[in-house]
């Protein structure tokens, strides 16, 4: 009798011990940390303007508008912070980002007059920001607003009875005066990477170029740089600092 509660004993002794913890729930997901990504879209917009032309024959002006329209692509990085624990801003997260963009977007127009023919073009050749990020997640969905500081590389030009010319600058400012804002949206689809959509009006400025086609002509006309631009994007989030679950 006691060789048999001996080996009940010992056969219990070697059941696990279900009052043991378990392995350790990996950690909340969290929007904090750097981040690096590349983006796509398209902008448009249209605008009127006024023109006129000077030449030994007479003097003729008018208004019209372009509609400028083409892609972007270029490449984005940030640092979010989400804010947790504090009354009514529990899971904001705040960030700043810099992007940087190619773009094709372009438009032109041509006026027959009794003078001359004149077409009349403006392009975005490339545009950047640093914005400011605001937002609100729900787990892994994140919606903001931004705002902030833009750049943009513009050119116009013109063509007027056979013979051409352009002009390019860059502009610089910083919202609501010259500058960008918008909103957007980013889902995690992993702890590490995240898809986005996003919405940009961005304002570089607007100018009236004049040229001189030959030393007895003038020309001269408006034109601005300022574009609805939607894009969507793919960001990779780095773990620097143990952010987000592995």
């Amino acid at each position: 009798m006691p060789a048999l509660f001996f080996a009940q004993w010992a056969h219990a002794a070697d059941l696990p011990n279900l009052k043991e913890p378990g392995a350790e729930a990996p950690p909340a997901f969290t929007w904090t940390g750097f981040y690096i990504g590349v983006n796509g879209g398209y902008g448009i917009d249209h605008y009127a303007f006024n023109q006129n032309y000077l030449s030994p024959a007479g003097f003729e002006q008018s208004s019209s508008g372009i509609t400028a329209s083409g892609v972007v692509l270029g490449g984005q990085a940030g640092y979010n912070y989400e804010i947790t624990g504090l009354p009514l801003i529990d899971h904001a997260v705040v960030g700043i980002e810099v992007d940087s963009d190619w773009s094709s977007v372009r438009g032109t127009t041509t006026i027959v007059t009794p003078l001359a023919t004149l077409t009349y073009g403006g392009k975005l050749e490339n545009f950047g920001t640093l914005r400011g990020r605001i937002g609100y997640n729900f787990d892994r969905l994140l919606l903001y607003l931004t705002g902030g500081l833009t750049y943009a590389t513009s050119e116009a030009d013109y063509t007027v009875n056979g013979i051409s010319g352009s002009s390019t600058v860059t502009r610089t400012g910083l919202f609501p005066r010259i500058g960008v804002a918008g909103a957007g949206a980013e889902y995690a689809i992993t702890d590490h990477f995240a898809l986005r959509a996003e919405y940009l009006y961005d304002f570089s400025g607007a100018r009236f170029v004049q040229f001189y086609p030959t030393p007895t002509s003038r020309i001269g006309f408006g034109t601005r740089s300022m574009y609805h631009i939607a894009r969507i994007g793919l960001d990779y989030r780095f773990d620097f600092f143990g952010s987000g679950s592995q």
